[in-house]
């Protein structure tokens, strides 16, 4: 117990739960574009690639707020004195290379292209971009890059369906962006409003996905697919009405821990929707350890 407590601060820096919600954004897009499971080899290093890549921009997050954060988020590992800032970068900076060069490892040129392409994306949000209008923009353009990373080995990199998935992906997450911007503050409702407007406009985009991309028969599998879209859409609807009606701090980080685990079941659906239940299922593992660690480690 005593060496899971002195764990504990280091995997909330990486906000550990979070990792798998990236891990699927990779595996589904292997699956999207027609990838079997059956190769290890190829699909694997693009899911580590995906929790390094994440993980090592979270950590610089920290690292960049850390002053911001000694006064809005006190408790954070940082700020606490229970990890080091300079550990901290170091920890990020090498988790981004390692996350680069596990996409090179799946034997893609285009899969290295781009998860450089995602690693100087977290840099530039990390470093100031998130405090300008560009801002959620650009946390929305890693996670459609991440969805794009498990795509990139396929010849049109998924083709038109395949960029509306990765696109609607990104605006989902613009929009859970616009709310944790709030997660701090009492009685803002515009960015709860902005979130919710786009997450809503997102599922769209998705349910379009699961009615064109799948094989015309059988046409079950865009049924389940859009079943499961609608059902989480409603989920995140709720959350962030909840917080449109109390705009506290309470309120707001429910909705985003919400929108956030919720990015694994949006993948769920979309991959039913193309590939069927089967290959959903594998998506919908990595929903576990992000839901059990969630109740024992922050996640926003």
């Amino acid at each position: 117990m005593t060496r899971m407590a002195s764990l504990k601060p280091y995997l909330q820096l990486v906000r550990l739960p979070n990792l798998f919600t990236a891990a699927a954004d990779s595996l589904a897009g292997w699956l999207l574009v027609g990838g079997s499971l059956a190769l290890p080899a190829r699909w694997l290093p693009l899911c580590g690639a995906s929790m390094a890549i994440y993980a090592g921009g979270i950590a610089l997050n920290d690292v960049f707020d850390y002053e911001i954060d000694r006064v809005e988020r006190p408790n954070r590992p940082l700020p606490s004195g229970r990890v080091s800032r300079r550990f901290a970068a170091f920890l990020g900076w090498g988790l981004l290379v390692v996350g680069i060069a596990l996409a090179g490892a799946s034997g893609s040129l285009a899969s290295l292209a781009v998860a450089a392409a995602l690693a100087a994306c977290v840099v530039g949000y990390d470093a100031g971009l998130k405090r300008t209008v560009l801002g959620p923009e650009v946390m929305g353009s890693c996670r459609g890059l991440n969805l794009l990373l498990g795509m990139s080995q396929a010849a049109n990199l998924g083709g038109r369906w395949g960029w509306l998935a990765a696109g609607s992906m990104a605006v989902f997450v613009v929009g859970v962006t616009w709310i944790s911007r709030s997660e701090v503050e009492t009685g803002k409702r515009a960015g709860p409003i902005a979130g919710s407007t786009l997450q809503n406009i997102a599922i769209l985009g998705l349910l379009a996905v699961a009615l064109n991309a799948g094989p015309a028969s059988p046409t079950y599998y865009s049924l389940m697919g859009m079943t499961i879209l609608i059902i989480v859409g409603g989920i995140v609807h709720r959350a962030s009405v909840l917080a449109i009606r109390d705009p506290v701090p309470k309120r707001m980080q429910l909705a985003v821990k919400t929108g956030v685990l919720s990015l694994v079941w949006l993948n769920v659906g979309i991959v039913a929707a193309v590939r069927g239940p089967l290959h959903a299922l594998a998506v919908a593992a990595l929903w576990v350890p992000a839901f059990v660690l969630g109740k024992w480690l922050y996640s926003t």
